[in-house]
């Protein structure tokens, strides 16, 4: 029988950022642009469609009266490690689940690296943290190759471990990950179960106040239509005469709003018709084609506060996409050490709360291995919508959610 690798957890949290004051941004200078090479700019596009494909996949876990938040670009973070030490059918599913498939292993590693080095510089009014650790049994040996490429292209901080006292270890990895979110996650590892062997944890924290922020005294409770035409007594925020990128599509109202230098922005989507039935048909063309709709407008922006939180096991979810070999006893992560191992769980978790400062946002993913088996617009957001935050000048989404309900969580 084949030993077993246990691919732990995976777990999201967003929450608002609570900075009061005016309405205008704070002023520390301008920041940067991100800077790719040419091959780190083709790599966009397919992070952004595993994105969407996991987003997608993500609807089937929630109900029509359920929200859901996701950040896929930590999920790609931790894979990314953990594909470090894959081989075979199994690296060549993950690559292709993960859109890796177009790149060389190195292509994608360095691109990761650009992104953990320099995102979070690109606005000094945003806070944004990337952090990558590996965690492995002192009684377990990985192999220096594995190790040393997720320290040079993940910064990776690597830990061994008394795993026999487990409530010590947990807490150590635990406290790791509430010092990364701020304390915003504060527990990602349940227990260690026997035979545990190695945790990989990607974290990433983001935090930044609105462009223009909203006047809390303004904020007023009214109707919010839900996809069942029953309707609830929500929060909502508005703004007038304030910038902002708009498009009016045959199917859906989009509207983009800026973080504080406009290096970051909540991209919201409020489909005509079916909020589920538009996002499962929303693929990377059609993102595109929203995205090159929205221009530049005054306009008058009015949309609910929303908090809630959302855990899945991604597991079923990674295996529709691809990567079932990796769950199975066939498969080889025989770079991370000679004993034959495989992937047996995958959870997440999230949490998100926006108010009328700005936006908070945490995301932790953990992997776990152990031996087992124009004119003045009108933008009323009041029924379902779509959510995503992204680099303004790549487009690349660190965050993609839906709000159905957005008293549920409050």
């Amino acid at each position: 029988m084949m030993r077993k690798l246990t691919l732990l957890s995976i777990g999201i949290l967003a929450m608002a950022a609570c900075k009061k004051g005016g309405n205008g941004p704070i002023n520390n200078g301008p920041g940067k642009d991100l800077v790719l090479s040419a091959i780190e700019q083709q790599q966009v596009g397919p992070g952004n469609a595993f994105t969407l494909k996991l987003f997608k996949a993500g609807l089937g876990t929630v109900s029509n009266s359920q929200n859901l938040i996701l950040s896929p670009l930590s999920v790609s973070f931790a894979v990314g490690m953990t594909s470090n030490g894959a081989a075979g059918q199994t690296l060549t599913d993950i690559r292709k689940t993960m859109d890796f498939d177009g790149f060389t292993e190195d292509q994608v590693n360095s691109y990761h690296h650009n992104l953990i080095t320099n995102l979070p510089d690109l606005d000094p009014n945003t806070t944004l943290k990337i952090a990558n650790s590996i965690w492995y049994a002192n009684s377990f040996t990985p192999l220096p190759a594995f190790i040393k490429t997720n320290t040079d292209f993940y910064n990776a901080e690597v830990k061994a471990l008394d795993f026999n006292d487990k409530t010590g270890s947990a807490n150590t990895i635990n406290s790791w990950v509430s010092g990364q979110t701020n304390n915003k996650i504060t527990k990602i590892i349940d227990q260690i179960n026997d035979g545990a062997k190695m945790f990989l944890i990607n974290a990433i924290y983001f935090k930044s106040t609105w462009k223009t922020r909203f006047d809390a005294g303004k904020t007023y409770k009214t109707a919010f239509h839900l996809a069942d035409n029953t309707t609830v007594q929500a929060s909502f925020m508005t703004n007038n005469d304030v910038n902002l990128n708009v498009a009016f599509d045959s199917e859906a109202t989009v509207v983009e709003l800026p973080y504080s230098n406009s290096r970051y922005s909540m991209v919201m989507i409020m489909p005509d018709a079916d909020v589920k039935a538009f996002a499962l048909g929303l693929d990377s063309d059609k993102w595109n084609t929203l995205m090159g709709k929205l221009t530049g407008s005054k306009s008058n922006i009015t949309f609910p506060k929303f908090k809630f939180s959302y855990g899945v096991d991604l597991k079923a979810i990674l295996k529709s996409l691809g990567m079932s070999i990796a769950f199975s006893d066939q498969a080889d992560f025989s770079r991370i050490n000679s004993t034959g191992l495989t992937i047996t769980e995958v959870k997440h978790k999230a949490y998100i709360d926006v108010n009328e400062d700005g936006t908070e946002a945490a995301a932790v993913t953990e992997v776990g291995m152990g031996l087992t088996a124009a004119p003045t617009k009108n933008i009323i957001l009041d029924k379902p919508f779509i959510f995503a935050i992204r680099e303004m000048k790549t487009g690349l989404i660190l965050f993609a959610g839906i709000v159905n309900d957005p008293t549920k969580g409050e």
